[in-house]
């Protein structure tokens, strides 16, 4: 996609205080601090759908829930990215790694019975894997595997379900194994996905001549040498001359999570601070209501008021800025992407032993296609675990300074299963969290004072001291929150970008999840950088 560079001392609109509006304008200031930037937040503060609370008790002591993402993925171009900004910005006493070899790095799927199975880290756990029921016939899919001779055509793309069964002989590994990832990813169906879209490797080990051929063969391969593409060399010439990220990368390579100390938020808010306090040229306007949006002639109304701009980038749901594109050819291909909704519910208590299965801690645990999931789960986040088994990147604070007397876990549920059957309701959604309890994790909340919270519903952060016997629910309905990257996407891709470089000659950019990297933080964070290199 091909962006019309911006004149001198013009101005940029950002549509969206997101982690991928404000990286953007971060980027774009460090490349051209001439150019004025405004960017239009729809809520009372940044972070779109990252989004960090804290309930205060009456003694003061806080509780601190995710809403959101919570956690980074270690050595990825956009980690490295937001570490270094981290560092710009001076907050670096928020990010803590969590090592490989941690018990809180240990996951776990859902197998028969809703018994949990651990993902193999080591040996012990591989026989373990490997004999339960939830490989039964994996081996046999396996073997059979090398011997086929079929391919994807070039332009060709298929589910991710059809292409394990046309290379696999049966849906068994996909179904028991990968759709639980995918549920733990993009909360979608491995029915509809694109193969091509989200496992390119896979498609390219096909055709080698075999998945499992190439996995082996390259197993045997010496480790290529850390190095950087082209774009984080530019960012390092251009932006941030003292990064030094394959230092950095090295550095990260032992720790697989990455998380901030006080809530995944604080790098968005962090970052809204600075730009506005650093920066006079920008300006971040809170409870925007965008009613119209022409990229041709520049024009942006929000509310009553007007504005003219040099270039727009949207990051908001696509089919929320379609709805102001009114009349254009793009509008209609944006408003084909298909989104999820996710039913979120934190569950907190103050004492120890009673969430977590005893001598099963770790990440947490998700949700393959199983036979019986009438609550929808497609998974469970351990986050004291997380949040407990970590340490300071860059200080060297003690674990043992940390409270670890509480348990506390997320339980998400719906994505691709609510397409199917709407949102159930409140009262059906808090059955469902008293079954996922009971089965998964052998809690039965008829032993505990419940205490329920909306939080769409409810603005006041305090709440009553809790009490041992006391189990804390906060949940909320995240509606449109997760792109489907379905067979076909990559087509839709092309058009989108297509329409971009021609119908608006390239000032018009879209960022976010949808038409960039990919839906993970870092993701969004490398396409914001990529796209302020185009536009300079």
């Amino acid at each position: 996609m091909s962006l019309s560079k911006i004149p001198r001392n013009g101005s940029v609109a950002v549509i969206g205080a997101g982690v991928s509006g404000l990286s953007f304008s971060y980027f774009l200031t460090k490349l051209r601090p001439d150019i004025k930037i405004t960017i239009f937040e729809s809520q009372k503060q940044p972070g779109g759908w990252i989004k960090t609370i804290n309930l205060q008790q009456e003694t003061n002591e806080k509780v601190l829930l995710e809403k959101g993402p919570r956690t980074l993925r270690g050595v990825s171009d956009g980690t490295l990215l937001i570490i270094d900004i981290l560092k710009n910005i001076k907050s670096t006493n928020e990010i803590e790694v969590m090592e490989s070899s941690s018990i809180g790095n240990r996951k776990y799927l859902a197998g028969k019975d809703h018994k949990l199975v651990r993902v193999p880290s080591n040996f012990k756990s591989a026989v373990k894997f490997f004999q339960n029921d939830i490989f039964k016939g994996g081996f046999k899919s396996i073997l059979r595997e090398p011997f086929v001779r079929t391919k994807l055509g070039q332009n060709e793309d298929q589910s991710i379900r059809e292409f394990f069964k046309r290379r696999f002989g049966s849906t068994l590994l996909c179904d028991n194994i990968l759709s639980a990832i995918v549920h733990g990813i993009y909360a979608g169906d491995v029915g509809k996905l694109s193969v091509r879209s989200l496992f390119p490797r896979l498609v390219k080990l096909e055709e080698s001549g075999s998945i499992i051929k190439g996995m082996i063969r390259s197993s045997f391969l010496k480790p290529e040498p850390l190095n950087m593409d082209k774009s984080l060399k530019a960012y390092e010439s251009l932006i941030s001359p003292k990064a030094d990220l394959l230092a950095l990368k090295t550095k990260l390579k032992p720790f697989p999570i990455i998380k901030l100390q006080n809530g995944l938020q604080q790098f968005p808010i962090k970052l809204a601070s600075y730009l506005t306090k650093s920066n006079p040229k920008v300006t971040i306007e809170y409870e925007s209501n965008i009613r119209l949006v022409d990229p041709k002639a520049g024009l942006l109304k929000n509310g009553e008021k007007e504005y003219k701009f040099d270039h727009i980038r949207s990051t908001i749901n696509t089919h929320q800025f379609a709805n102001i594109l009114q009349g254009s050819n793009l509008s209609k291909e944006l408003s084909k992407m298909e989104y999820v909704s996710i039913f979120l519910a934190n569950v907190y208590v103050s004492k120890t032993n009673v969430l977590i299965p005893k001598e099963g801690n770790g990440f947490g645990f998700l949700v393959p296609l199983l036979k019986e999931n009438p609550e929808k789960l497609l998974g469970v986040i351990y986050d004291s675990d997380n949040e407990q088994n970590v340490k300071g990147l860059f200080n060297d604070y003690k674990l043992d300074n940390k409270k670890t007397d509480y348990e506390k876990i997320t339980i998400m549920m719906g994505g691709h299963f609510y397409n199917k059957t709407a949102i159930p309701s409140p009262a059906s959604l808090l059955k469902s969290i008293e079954s996922v309890l009971l089965k998964y994790l052998n809690v039965n909340m008829q032993n505990y004072n419940v205490i329920i919270r909306d939080e769409a519903a409810i603005e006041d952060k305090k709440i009553p001291t809790l009490n041992s016997n006391d189990l804390l629910i906060s949940y909320d309905i995240h509606k449109n929150c997760i792109p489907q990257f379905n067979v076909g996407y990559s087509d839709l891709d092309e058009k989108v970008k297509t329409l971009l470089s021609g119908e608006f000659q390239g000032r018009l950019s879209l960022g976010g999840m949808c038409f960039g990297k990919g839906v993970g933080v870092p993701d969004c964070v490398l396409n914001g950088m990529e796209d302020a290199l185009k536009l300079v």
